[in-house]
Parts: structure tokens; sequence; C-alpha cells
């Protein structure tokens, strides 16, 4: 920004209006000292952010911190920021997750939710169930075929 013809290569100043000051300050924080403290929503923000600005590593801590938070409560909406903000290892844990609870996802509100918003996301956790499955069955043929 500070070196092409833009606006704030003129100014000087950089204006980032889409966070909280909160969020802000850790990322300036996290630049010069490469730490963080997180909470679930910082993380989710820092992510954001650092994706935007490409700082590799703090959207690689973020990511690892909420895959460790993923759980059968908010799997749904994790794995649809996960896809948002192409956070991989994430995407992995909520969706294996959501695999792993399909009979109740159908009832949860956020299910009903990402069917509304964005139902690609629905038919990708689909695509993956079925291929579970699939495989699962597979595997348990081959067991049979060779006892």
């Amino acid at each position: 920004m500070l070196e092409n013809e833009m606006e704030e290569s003129r100014s000087g100043t950089i204006k980032i209006a889409d966070v909280s000051y909160d969020v802000l300050r850790s990322f300036v924080h996290y630049l010069y000292t490469a730490e963080v403290l997180l909470d679930e929503q910082m993380a989710c923000d820092l992510l954001v952010l650092a994706e935007k600005y490409q700082v590799k590593h703090l959207k690689s801590y973020c990511e690892k911190f909420m895959t460790s938070k993923v759980n059968s409560e908010n799997a749904i909406m994790t794995f649809a920021f996960a896809h948002q903000h192409n956070a991989p290892h994430l995407l992995e844990s909520a969706l294996s997750l959501i695999l792993d609870n399909m009979d109740k996802l159908t009832e949860r509100d956020e299910y009903k939710e990402l069917v509304e918003k964005d139902p690609r996301l629905v038919v990708e956790i689909y695509e993956a169930y079925l291929t579970r499955q699939v495989n699962t069955a597979s595997n348990k043929s081959q067991l049979v075929v060779q006892t």
C-alpha cells in the first residue's frame, strides 16, 4: 500500500476501518512481538485480518487454536467460516465432526441457516458423507473377502 501509487502512499496513512480497536491492537502487537493472547472471538477476527494482510504464521496459529475449539455445537458455523477464509485444517476438523454427527445435523438451526445462505456447502458436506459411507462399505467388503 505504501509502495504503490495509492492514497496510502501519498498520505503515509493506512486506514483500517473493518476491524475493532482491540483486534487491530493485538494484530500490531503480534507483528512486533510474535505473541498474541487468544480467545475464540479474537482468533476468528485475527485469522481474517492475518489472511487479508498475508501474515501466514499468525493465520496458521489462529487456525490451530480454532481447530482445538471445534465441537459439535459450533462445527457447522466453523466449517462455513473455514471455507470462507481458506483454513484447510480448520475445515477438515469441522467437517469430520459434522460427518460424525450427521444424524443430528439437520435438526440444528445452523444447518437450516447454511442451507439458506450457502447451499453449495451443504452439498459439499453430503458429498463428503457419501464418500465416507462408500469407503466404509468398501473396507467392510474387503474384510469379508479376506477372511
